[in-house]
């Protein structure tokens, strides 16, 4: 999955280089060397307006050498370049030459092209950050994912273990209450307890391990692992034992890509919002030429006494009467903006509130962690205290009995408090993309590599 995760990053960054890469000077070279044509053509004389049919039996090659870049101060565009045409009329055996030594051009809108080109660089940057934090995002479930599956493991592990022990204790406890009852010290009742009490320990064991199997299966496929040897062991708490909110929400508004991305649709409803006002109020554009051309029948020829060629083009787009679908259209864009204004508000409000919850919960289940710890082991010394109690007769099996229910109830909550604190812990973790562990962004974590 993260293989899968890493190819489509890789597209959203080679898309962004390609945007960047258009902001830079292109240049065509097109070459066109066979343009033949054998015809009749209706030709119209200039003289009397009669018609007649002209051959046509030429063919004409071009080659252009053009370079075109986008101006950023001004929001228009300029392209500078040079022709030539050649061109033989097998008909009357001549040949000509057209060219163009040089010539440029430039064109903008009068109003809003500089501020259009801006919001788009904007957008784009933003775009280009929210595919960097996605992809961090998407790694950052992929590990909580698998801690998910570590844990599940863990927990049937720890099911296993215990019944494990208890078995071994309960082969014990029937030798010895198989002498007490032979004595006289306990009833055949209190036996049967004992000797059901061992068969359910090992019921809970083959339950235990097999479920202990398949959820090991279902982490290592998930991660891709051939080996059947990963080793589940019980983790430690050196997670840290406090988060604080404002921590936490500055890192959330600074790298949450869902933030991010509302951000980018503001921005792109402004640019909407800007277009139509462009398209539906009163604008034009300028078109500025200026080059040389000549005609001639021999190559060098062409290209000496070159004449002047300018040109200068202003238009103007005035609405007059629309009967208002130019208004209703400035409305949609404006209603558009402003959605996306609350959007980003709603938005940040949720957070809010999701980063409150999941830190109580986390700094909760730290502290529950510690205590469900120390009462699990505390629980398991006082059930080998029981059973020695027992062997001594000064403890009843219904004495016996709960304290191995207590046992497995103190690791119970052991397991759960341990699981709420980790689950928290990475739903946070990946809400802020921060790792509040080892105090490093998890972009500056995942893409280490790639920026060396």
């Amino acid at each position: 999955m993260a293989k899968i995760e890493y190819l489509n990053f890789q597209n959203e960054i080679l898309e962004f280089a390609n945007y960047k890469k258009g902001l830079l000077p292109a240049i065509s070279f097109n070459v066109n060397p066979v343009n033949f044509n054998r015809s009749l053509r209706l030709l119209q004389s200039p003289v009397d307006g009669s018609y007649s049919y002209v051959k046509d039996f030429s063919n004409t090659s071009s080659v252009g050498f053009t370079i075109s870049q986008k101006i950023g101060l001004t929001g228009g565009n300029i392209n500078i370049g040079t022709d030539l045409s050649f061109l033989n009329e097998f008909s009357t055996n001549r040949k000509s030459f057209s060219t163009t030594p040089f010539y440029v051009n430039y064109s903008q809108n009068l109003w809003g092209g500089r501020k259009l080109y801006l919001l788009e660089k904007r957008i784009m940057n933003v775009k280009n950050t929210v595919s960097v934090k996605k992809y961090c995002s998407k790694l950052a479930e992929i590990q909580s994912k698998a801690v998910e599956l570590y844990l599940f493991a863990l927990s049937e592990k720890l099911s296993a273990d215990l019944s494990e022990q208890n078995m071994a204790i309960n082969d014990t406890l029937l030798n010895i209450g198989r002498i007490k009852l032979a004595n006289g010290h306990i009833t055949k009742y209190d036996y049967k307890q004992i000797e059901l009490q061992s068969l359910d320990t090992k019921y809970a064991y083959r339950q235990a391990l097999k479920k202990y199997d398949e959820a090991l299966c279902e982490l290592l496929s998930y991660l891709a692992i051939d080996t059947d040897s990963l080793s589940i062991s019980v983790p430690t708490l050196d997670l840290p034992m406090f988060l604080d909110a404002s921590t936490i929400e500055y890192f959330v508004n600074r790298n949450n890509p869902s933030l991010l991305e509302q951000q980018s649709k503001k921005l792109e409803a402004e640019q909407k919002l800007l277009t139509a006002k462009m398209e539906t109020r009163f604008n034009g554009n300028i078109s500025l030429n200026y080059g040389l051309n000549q005609y001639a029948e021999s190559f060098t020829a062409a290209y000496l006494n070159a004449n002047k060629r300018q040109s200068i083009s202003i238009g103007f787009q005035i609405p007059i009467c629309q009967w208002g679908i130019n208004r209703n259209k400035r409305k949609i864009a404006d209603n558009n903006y402003e959605s996306s204004l609350i959007a980003v508000e709603n938005s940040r409000r949720e957070f809010r509130d999701d980063i409150k919850e999941y830190i109580n919960s986390y700094n909760h289940s730290v502290c529950l962690w510690e205590l469900s710890e120390a009462s699990y082991h505390l629980t398991c010394e006082q059930y080998a205290v029981a059973v020695k109690g027992f062997a001594l007769g000064e403890l009843s099996v219904y004495d016996l009995t709960s304290a191995r229910q207590k046992q497995n109830e103190t690791m119970s909550q052991y397991y759960s408090a341990m699981k709420d604190t980790y689950v928290s812990y990475f739903r946070l973790r990946n809400m802020a993309l921060y790792d509040f562990k080892s105090k490093q962004d998890l972009e500056d974590i995942y893409l280490k590599n790639n920026r060396k």
